[in-house]
């Protein structure tokens, strides 16, 4: 259930990838805003791909 929901939860993120910049930070003139929100997003993705294959390990043996 773990790797479904952070699956899910990765899918959700890059979907906000594409909505937040464009629809509610196009009024920020700097570049640092959708910096900002994509950094923060790539970090939210690493860990969802940690939690996501955790369980993979096992497998290959």
């Amino acid at each position: 259930m773990t790797r479904k929901l952070s699956l899910a939860c990765i899918w959700v993120l890059a979907l906000l990838c594409y909505v937040v910049p464009y629809l509610f930070l196009d009024r920020v003139n700097a570049w640092y805003g959708s910096f900002l929100f994509w950094t923060l997003v790539g970090a939210l993705v690493i860990i969802l791909n940690l939690i996501a294959t955790r369980d993979l390990r096992g497998h290959d043996q």
